[in-house]
C-alpha cells in the first residue's frame, strides 16, 4: 500500500494552515496589491497599471469597406464632369433590307450629353498639443487620430454608395451625391416581396442585364442576406466519405456560376434592413422634431398592399413616425399616427396619404428632407408601439416648404417598400459602366494654428457615375428566414 501524507507529517512546520491565529493576524498586515483602480491606498497605491499596449477596435475597420476597394476611379478635372452616351446605333424598328439597287434608308445614331456634379465629403480633426508630448499608450496619437478620421469618412462614402440621393436638397441639389439607389435605372428593380434571397432572384437578376446588354461582374448584399442565401444551400450539400480528418464541416460560398457569368459575392456590414429612427437628435445642428403626421381616407389605385397582407380577412393598421434631416443630421422621431388598411383597400390598390408638417419653431437650421418610418402590420384598431425599434424606414421625402410651421411635405405610402427588409446591388463592375470621377483623391489638408492644438481636414472630393443604368440592378425587399 501507497504511503499517504497527512498533517502529522507537518509536525513543528510553521507554513501555510498550520500556524497560530496571531502569526496568521501579522500576515494580514503585510502590504497586498488589491483590485483597487481609483482611491487606491497601501499597497495598491504602488502597483503599476497595466495598460495593453495593443488598441483594441470594436467597430468597422478598412476590411469592412467593400464597394469604395472595388469601384473603379478615374480623375475629374472639374466640379462639372460631363460625358456621352451612346444610347443607339439607328432606328429599333428598321428592318434594313433593301431592294438590288436600292439605296438603304438613311440612320442616325443617338448620342447623350449627361452631366455628374463633383461632390465634398470630409472631416475635421484636433489633438491638443499637451497630448502630442505625453507618453501615449497606442503610438502617435496625431497619426491615429488621423487614420481613425479617414475610417470615419470611408464609411460615409461607402454608405453614400449606394443609399446617396442629390435630389433631396430643399433647394434641388443636395450636398451629397446619388448613390445606386438613384443612379440605377427605376426599371431594373426585381422585389422579392419580404422572401430570403434565392439562387433562383439571382439567375432572374442578371438576366435582366444581360437584356440591357450587360455583364454582371458582382454582387453587393447584406452579411445577413448573405447567410441566409448559403442556408438554402444546406439541403443540397454533400460530403464525400470518408469525412476531412480535421472532421470540418459547413459551407462557404464566394461566387456564383449563372447564364451571364460568374459573380463574385461582396456580403456587406454597411448594407442592412433598412434602420429604425433615432431616440434623440443626431447632432445639435438637426431640424427640429416634426409635428405628428397626419393621414387621409386612403385612396388612388397605384398601391400594392397584397404582396404584403395576401388576402386579408379584416382590417390592418400600421403606425407611423417621421424624422426631420438636412446635411448636419437626423432630429429626434415625430409622435406616432396609425392608419387602416381594409381588404377593399387591398383589392382597389389605394395608398396611405401621409401628411409631414414642420416643427411649430422650425429654428435656424430648417429640414431639407424627411424620413417615413413604419411598423409592421398590427391588429385593426392597435395602439402604435412606442418602441423605435418597432418602426423601420420605408421612404426619403424632400421637404417641399420649409418657410414656415405647418409647412412640409406629402407622401403616398403605396407599399413599394417593406420595412425590415434588404436591398441587394447586382451589375457590372467595370470602368465603362461604373467608375468613381475624383477631382482630389482622399487627402489631408492641415488648419491654421489658432490655439495650443493641432487641427486638419481629411477631405474627399468625387462623385461616381453610372454611364449604363440599366446595367445595374437592385433586389429590393430582400427577407430574412425565420
Amino acid at each position: 500500500m501507497l504511503p499517504q501524507v497527512s498533517l502529522k507529517d507537518y509536525d513543528g512546520l510553521n507554513g501555510f494552515g498550520t500556524s497560530s491565529m496571531n502569526d496568521v493576524n501579522e500576515l494580514t498586515k503585510a502590504l497586498s496589491a488589491g483590485y483597487q483602480t481609483s482611491g487606491q491606498t497601501s499597497g495598491s497605491a504602488l502597483r503599476v497599471e497595466s495598460l495593453e499596449s495593443s488598441l483594441k477596435v470594436v467597430s468597422f475597420t478598412n476590411k469592412h469597406i467593400k464597394l469604395w476597394k472595388k469601384i473603379p476611379k478615374s480623375a475629374a478635372y472639374s466640379t462639372v464632369e460631363e460625358f456621352n452616351v451612346l444610347s443607339s446605333y439607328g432606328a429599333g424598328g428598321a428592318f434594313g433590307f433593301t431592294r438590288e439597287g436600292e439605296i438603304p434608308q438613311s440612320q442616325d445614331s443617338t448620342y447623350t450629353r449627361q452631366t455628374a456634379l463633383v461632390k465634398f465629403i470630409g472631416t475635421t480633426r484636433s489633438v491638443t498639443h499637451p497630448a502630442t508630448l505625453v507618453n501615449p499608450a497606442h503610438g502617435d496619437v496625431i497619426a491615429l487620430e488621423n487614420q481613425n478620421g479617414i475610417l470615419w469618412l470611408l464609411e460615409r462614402t461607402e454608405d453614400a454608395l449606394f443609399h446617396g440621393n442629390s435630389a433631396l436638397a430643399f433647394d434641388g441639389e443636395s450636398e451629397a451625391f446619388d448613390g445606386l439607389d438613384s443612379l440605377i435605372s427605376s426599371g431594373n428593380v426585381i422585389d422579392l416581396e419580404g422572401q430570403p434571397l434565392q439562387e433562383a432572384d439571382i439567375e432572374e437578376a442578371s438576366n435582366q442585364i444581360i437584356e440591357s446588354f450587360g455583364y454582371p461582374t458582382d454582387m453587393f448584399l447584406g452579411t445577413r442576406a448573405m447567410s441566409d442565401l448559403v442556408k438554402t444551400f444546406y439541403p443540397r450539400e454533400r460530403i464525400n466519405l470518408p469525412a476531412p480528418s480535421d472532421g470540418k464541416v459547413g459551407l462557404a460560398v464566394s461566387s456564383m456560376a449563372t447564364q451571364a457569368g460568374n459573380i463574385d459575392f461582396n456580403p456587406n456590414v454597411f448594407i442592412k434592413q433598412a434602420k429604425s429612427p433615432p431616440s434623440a437628435a443626431t447632432s445639435a445642428n438637426a431640424p427640429a422634431t416634426p409635428g405628428t403626421p397626419t393621414d387621409a381616407a386612403l385612396t388612388g389605385t397605384d398601391a400594392n398592399w397584397a404582396k404584403l397582407l395576401g388576402t386579408p380577412s379584416g382590417t390592418t393598421t400600421f403606425a407611423y413616425r417621421v424624422t426631420a434631416c438636412n446635411r448636419f443630421g437626423e432630429s429626434a422621431a415625430s409622435a406616432s399616427t396609425t392608419a387602416d388598411v381594409t381588404p377593399a383597400n387591398v383589392t382597389a390598390g389605394a395608398h396611405v396619404p401621409l401628411t409631414v408638417v414642420n416643427a411649430a419653431s422650425i429654428g435656424a437650421n430648417p429640414p431639407e428632407f424627411f424620413i417615413i418610418y413604419r411598423s409592421n402590420a398590427l391588429a385593426s384598431g392597435a395602439t402604435a408601439p412606442t418602441a423605435m425599434s418597432s418602426y423601420s424606414e420605408i421612404a426619403r421625402v424632400r421637404c417641399t416648404l420649409q418657410t414656415a410651421a405647418g409647412d412640409g411635405a406629402t407622401f403616398n405610402d403605396v407599399n413599394l417598400n417593406l420595412p425590415f427588409t434588404e436591398t441587394a446591388y447586382l451589375g457590372e463592375l467595370t470602368p465603362s459602366v461604373l467608375t468613381f470621377r475624383q477631382l482630389a483623391p482622399l487627402m489631408r489638408m492641415d488648419l491654421a494654428v489658432l490655439a495650443p492644438a493641432y487641427r486638419w481636414m481629411v477631405l474627399l472630393y468625387g462623385t461616381p457615375i453610372l454611364f449604363a443604368p440599366a446595367k445595374w440592378t437592385r433586389l429590393i425587399n430582400v427577407g430574412r428566414i425565420a
